[in-house]
């Protein structure tokens, strides 16, 4: 008899942990009463915090993808040059936003196993010295792979570039600080390492952002997509834009809220452990990680390639029938929708119970799939590398 979902270990979203459930659940706050704003403008404190930064926290209600469209739509003019680092389908779709507006995109691309290196973005730095923006994408979750980004953003800096990122999928598991690194803007999502609900897109915008935003030609306001009505409504007036996701907002406030109580350091320690322990596991299983090198994995998701001869979609279903583990394949529609399958580290399942209750469950199926993996060697491979207590 099939088992239901017990463990949700993919990529995103996440497990909830109690405290953000009992805060989603609870009753509806009205959007206009003080202890609602009160608890948003919290959870913007909060937010800076988090971010490192004295920045301007914008939450935008919808999940991230509404964040990173919204930049395009409010910061380009027509013609507007953009170097856009591409190593996945997040890059690579941020082209389409870039091209959408009216902008003209100058890609930087790898193949989507490997990270864009800074030579290779400093040759194109030169090369267009007309280009207003760089945008880059710190963490590719479909790939596994995590870019240098203090490096690339400070060299973005160093040749006059404002600097757009999007951190949806790894801030909070990795150093990220937005005004050394000199970020204008960092887009966030709620139901990645946070653990909150998806629905709300948080950024951090620097002043000179703003000052993009307010002199393309034609401002973009009264729009669900403009962020130029959270600066001039919300920010500076105290009135809403729209009716808020006022118990999203809660949830997310409840998820910021345990994540700074544990601390940034615990945190990327936690996730550094997890992420390692569990790569030395699937390689002590036979398997073959998806990303080039270690050193250009990440460590929200453990990434790792099919085996010849294995169908994932068969693998991924029969470790949620037998064992209740529902992991990640890669996203549908693109050139590697099949050649990998990735076990989620995110939020409350960065913890060596849930690695090893995914390694176990993969091994298992893999075994009755017709790929000898053995189980006991990966667990103890995985046992071995995490951290002395």
């Amino acid at each position: 008899m099939a088992r239901s979902i017990e463990f949700i270990m993919t990529a995103g979203p996440v497990e909830l942990s109690d405290k953000v459930r009992s805060a989603l659940g609870d009753q509806l706050l009205f959007d206009y009463s003080q202890p609602f704003m009160d608890l948003f403008r919290d959870t913007e404190h909060k937010f800076k915090q988090f971010l490192k930064t004295d920045s301007d926290i914008v939450m935008m209600q919808g999940e991230a993808l509404l964040g990173l469209e919204a930049i395009s739509f409010c910061g380009l003019d027509e013609g507007d040059v953009v170097i856009n680092v591409e190593s996945g389908h997040y890059g690579e779709g941020n082209r389409y936003f870039i091209e959408k507006y009216g902008g003209t995109a100058v890609p930087v691309e790898t193949a989507w196993n490997t990270v864009v290196e800074p030579e290779q973005l400093e040759a194109v730095l030169k090369a267009h010295p007309e280009a207003k923006i760089l945008w880059l994408v710190h963490c590719e979750t479909p790939c596994g792979t995590q870019s240098d980004l203090e490096t690339l953003a400070r060299l973005g800096k160093q040749y006059g570039k404002l600097v757009f990122v999007d951190s949806v999928s790894c801030a909070g598991s990795t150093p990220v600080d937005v005004d050394a690194w000199g970020i204008d803007i960092l887009s966030v999502g709620s139901q990645k390492v946070l653990g909150a609900p998806p629905g709300l897109s948080a950024m951090a915008i620097s002043d000179a952002a703003w000052e993009v935003f307010r002199g393309v030609k034609r401002p973009n306001r009264y729009s669900y997509l403009s962020i130029l009505d959270w600066k001039e409504l919300w920010l500076e007036k105290g009135v809403w834009p729209y009716t808020t996701s006022t118990s999203e907002v809660a949830a997310l406030n409840a998820a910021v809220t345990e994540y700074l109580d544990v601390g940034h350091e615990e945190h990327f320690r936690r996730y550094a452990e997890l992420a390692r322990a569990t790569r030395a596991g699937v390689k002590a299983m036979g398997l073959d990680l998806w990303p080039d090198t270690e050193e250009h994995a990440c460590s929200v998701a453990t990434a790792v390639a099919v085996p010849e001869g294995i169908d994932d979609e068969q693998l991924r279903r029969r470790m949620v029938e037998k064992f209740g583990v529902l992991i990640s394949g890669s996203l549908f529609n693109t050139p590697i929708y099949g050649k990998l399958m990735r076990l989620g580290h995110m939020g409350r399942t960065c913890s060596p119970a849930y690695g090893v209750v995914a390694l176990t469950a993969l091994g298992h199926c893999l075994g009755e799939m017709g790929f000898a993996a053995d189980v006991g060697t990966g667990v103890d491979a995985f046992l071995d590398q995490l951290d002395p207590v």
